[in-house]
């Protein structure tokens, strides 16, 4: 599970990230749960992710750190910890696996709001596969974020392999399209995402999912988006998810 979820202010309430920026800085876009977002910053970030299928429920929180090195170029390091119900062998709990990331802008306009950005995970097996964890993973993806009149679009493209773990030698296609409006105080969005189990996998139907969301911006710079992912699609990998994302940039 990688997922994988996210504004200066110069009053108490309503956050002016969406007011005219320099010439020279690239866009800001919205956060979503599901897809990346494009752009560089240094954030602080509380991550859920908790999946319900027939018969267990799986929740993921994480903690993430995002710092730049460069202008153009950020490193994270995301540590989760996962709780496992099931009517089988009742409740665990216990570390999931670390993500070590690195995202780079790879291109941006002055004269047109768009930003593509570059990046890729590295998943470290230190969880137990009793919570379905335990995995070595690596992940390239691309962000793409460009704003169509009142609208913020962001496209990503990515593609994991599983090398280690409770299913190896696996890879997953995933593809995913959001947009959102966003208004002073919110955004209201929907995300399309698409992952197609490549290989090592029983079903390899395209899983198709929606995810009707919001962002709500907060006093301080503060943020928290959360959204519902349903199945649309036959191949119906979990019954119902939730994702939330709480962005605290310093």
């Amino acid at each position: 599970m990688s997922c994988g979820l996210v504004l200066a202010v110069t009053v108490p309430w309503g956050p002016q990230v969406r007011a005219a920026e320099p010439d020279n800085s690239p866009p800001s876009f919205f956060d979503a749960v599901a897809s990346v977002s494009p752009g560089i910053s240094r954030e602080i970030d509380i991550l859920l992710d908790h999946v319900r299928t027939s018969d267990v429920r799986l929740s993921q929180l994480s903690v993430r750190l995002q710092v730049p090195l460069l202008s153009w170029f950020q490193v994270a390091l995301e540590v989760p910890a996962l709780f496992r119900e099931s009517g089988v062998d009742g409740t665990r709990a216990g570390a999931g696996d670390i993500v070590l990331g690195a995202q780079a802008m790879v291109w941006t306009q002055r004269d047109w709001p768009v930003e593509i950005d570059a990046g890729l995970e590295l998943t470290l097996p230190t969880g137990s596969d009793s919570l379905l964890a335990g995995s070595t993973a690596m992940r390239p993806f691309v962000a793409a974020g460009v704003k169509v009149g009142p609208l913020d679009v962001i496209g990503n493209m990515s593609y994991q392999w599983l090398v280690a773990g409770p299913v190896a030698r696996s890879g997953l296609f995933q593809s995913s399209l959001a947009v959102a409006y966003p208004l002073r105080w919110v955004a209201p969005f929907v995300e399309l995402t698409i992952v197609k189990p490549m290989s090592g996998f029983e079903d390899p139907r395209p899983q198709v999912t929606m995810i009707p969301g919001i962002e709500i911006f907060l006093p301080w710079s503060l943020s928290l988006s959360a959204g519902v992912q349903v199945p649309v699609g036959p191949a119906r990998p979990f019954d119902q998810r939730v994702l939330a994302f709480f962005k605290w940039p310093f």
